[in-house]
């Protein structure tokens, strides 16, 4: 018999503290020139500026080779300082829907290279001086052809088990809006999982007015929480280290320029771009549009992401169970045990990895047990999600009364 005594048992999880997550580990394709310890179409992850430096990439890379690669990246490290970013260059022969191409080992190589850690993934051109594109609906044709084979990546992926999500550079936009292609409703399809940044940095003197502002926006992308739109006045200005002090369109317009009917309409047909809030310092992205119609569960990049990583989260919690045995009742459904566990495992991982986070707003787990695994050998699972919604307007209304009751 144990001597008399006061028993203290330390608790564990009270504080809620959460393992790091990997949902700001971003991706980089882009046109450039070969180094000696970088060469060409060779996968690298990149945690520091310093790292790519190393590499025989810097600013004096950019100014020889006319190109944007130390600047992109130099970008994403100012917005995400602590961020992971895997990064293939590719020859400047390489077109972008080339390297959106799933069937090429572009895009899609970075991806596996990456083990499945990219959650978001920029394509983007660096062209070489001299270069002249065509120009289609207002872009370069090359952006244009690009948005379905990302599209296609996006689907590719998903159904792969590595979701994520693309961001393209906006190139060759041209000076006159009017024609300009409409994200939102476009023929062919849509691109869910797809945005386009026509912003750029318009800083006199140091900024890249004819530059997508790829890094700047992947950057934000990283350090937000899934569930965040990246416009979120509170959170992502873009003004900083003499960066963004001022901002326009990457076909050199300034946005202070622009008439409000033009930024509307950008806005509107689904382009990602900075702009200028009355009354509040800085710059900031107008929204978080995705190349889908505005009544789309995917119309925003959040809702992507979101989606994505509650993927993720439901397949690592069942992967245990497959192949595994399913106990059934003599009446030959799901024992209620089971459907039970099935059920807590599910909502268990998305609580633990979104709801908890508010990432998500709710959640829900249901396994019918009138289901015929005997015939199938699939046991089918349903999830809904009540997802976090964004204050894209704040009305108010302000006037005189003649008196205020205490």
């Amino acid at each position: 018999m144990a001597q008399p005594d006061v028993i203290i048992t330390k608790g564990r999880g009270g504080l809620g503290r959460q393992r790091p997550t990997e949902d700001g580990v971003s991706g980089l394709v882009t046109q450039g020139v070969g180094t000696t310890d970088l060469p060409l179409n060779t996968s690298v992850e990149i945690r520091s500026l310093r790292q790519l430096q190393d590499l025989g990439i810097d600013a004096v890379y950019d100014t020889a080779n006319s190109a944007e690669l130390f600047y992109h990246v130099s970008e994403f490290f100012r917005q995400s300082p602590a961020g992971v970013l895997w990064l293939r260059v590719v020859s400047r022969t390489v077109s972008m829907a080339d390297m959106a191409d799933h069937a090429n080992s572009h895009a899609k190589q970075l991806l596996l290279d990456a083990g499945g850690a990219i959650k978001q993934l920029g394509i983007c051109l660096d062209s070489a001086a001299g270069y002249t594109a065509t120009t289609l609906d207002g872009l370069n044709a090359d952006v244009v052809a690009a948005i379905p084979k990302a599209a296609e990546l996006v689907d590719e992926e998903f159904k792969q088990h590595r979701p994520v999500f693309v961001l393209l550079g906006g190139h060759g936009l041209a000076t006159s809006l009017a024609g300009l292609l409409n994200l939102r409703n476009m023929t062919g399809g849509e691109a869910e999982g797809v945005s386009v940044v026509i912003g750029s940095d318009h800083t006199p003197g140091t900024g890249r007015p004819a530059v997508p502002a790829v890094g700047t926006l992947l950057g934000d992308l990283s350090v937000a929480q899934v569930h965040e739109n990246i416009g979120w006045l509170d959170k992502f200005n873009l003004a900083s280290d003499g960066k963004f002090l001022a901002a326009g369109l990457c076909n050199g317009q300034k946005i202070t320029a622009l008439a409000d009917g033009d930024i509307t309409a950008l806005n509107d047909k689904g382009y990602v771009f900075a702009v200028k809030h009355t009354g509040f310092d800085g710059f900031y992205w107008n929204d978080s549009h995705t190349c889908a119609k505005v009544d789309s569960d995917y119309a925003y990049i959040e809702n992507v992401r979101t989606i994505n990583k509650a993927a993720r989260v439901i397949r690592q919690a069942l992967l245990p169970g497959l192949k595994g045995p399913l106990l059934l009742t003599p009446e030959g459904q799901l024992q209620p045990q089971l459907v039970g566990e099935l059920e807590a495992k599910g909502k268990t991982a998305l609580q633990a990895n979104l709801t908890r986070a508010g990432e998500i707003s709710a959640e829900d787990v249901y396994v019918n047990p009138d289901q015929d695994v005997l015939a199938t050998s699939t046991v089918e699972i349903n999830f809904s999600i009540v997802p976090v919604g964004t204050a894209r307007q704040i009305k108010g209304t302000v006037g005189f009364t003649k008196s205020i009751q205490a």
